[in-house]
């Protein structure tokens, strides 16, 4: 497993496959690439890569440890609602009464008010399998856990690193007691990991090769940025 406190640059160039239409039925009548352009601004130079679900809505589990509360399950809903409501319903999720049925799994952490994302996906496809989050709730401040949910849920959805830019919701750090909000870079990157949602086109998900093995990898996000 590697652990990924900050990442590299590089250009991102997701292959996008889209399905025709006409008498011959569902086919590929065409590929083009959704490139770190076609949604802008955007921090995507900035981030390792981006991953994907093959579709919505993704399934979501609170774990119910000794750690659980429904408190902090509905501040965390109200942190992964607001990239619901900055995609217009385009990222969706619902959440399952089972860790099995899950491809997030949320857990609630009183030791810390930092964050960590551990997700497992095919590497060249992108393809996301499961994501594993862990939620600071140490000091109990409401604001802070509806952040550190917000930003974990990102890292869910499959942007794999951090903005530079500190008035971005996926920067590595914020000041306690402010709000995060989504902001025109964050949408327009995660809208770039799901380019022909957004552009209204079916999208054709790539089926990971028989002798593929998922790898996984976890972001750690140090929250606890001095005032």
């Amino acid at each position: 497993m590697r652990v990924a406190r900050c990442v590299g640059c590089g250009l991102l160039a997701l292959l996008i496959v889209f399905e025709g239409c006409g008498g011959g039925g569902t086919q590929v009548a065409e590929q083009r690439v959704c490139s770190a352009d076609t949604f802008v601004p955007n921090y995507v130079p900035q981030l390792n890569r981006l991953l994907y679900w093959a579709q919505f809505p993704v399934r979501v589990y609170f774990e119910r440890d000794e750690h659980y509360s429904d408190y902090y399950r509905a501040l965390a809903l109200q942190g992964f609602d607001q990239w619901v409501e900055a995609t217009s319903r385009v990222v969706r999720y619902v959440e399952v009464n089972t860790r099995e049925e899950a491809q997030i799994v949320v857990y609630f952490k009183p030791n810390t008010t930092n964050g960590l994302t551990t997700f497992t996906y095919y590497p060249r496809s992108g393809l996301l399998e499961s994501a594993k989050m862990e939620i600071g709730t140490r000091g109990n401040n409401p604001i802070d856990i509806r952040s550190v949910a917000a930003h974990e849920f990102g890292h869910a959805l499959g942007i794999y690193g951090h903005s530079t830019d500190p008035s971005d919701m996926m920067y590595a750090t914020f000041v306690s007691n402010v709000p995060l909000r989504i902001s025109p870079r964050d949408l327009n990157t995660l809208k770039t990991a799901y380019c022909t949602l957004f552009l209204e086109r079916t999208r054709s998900v790539p089926r990971p090769d028989p002798d593929e093995k998922p790898v996984q990898v976890t972001i750690v996000c140090n929250h606890e940025h001095p005032h």
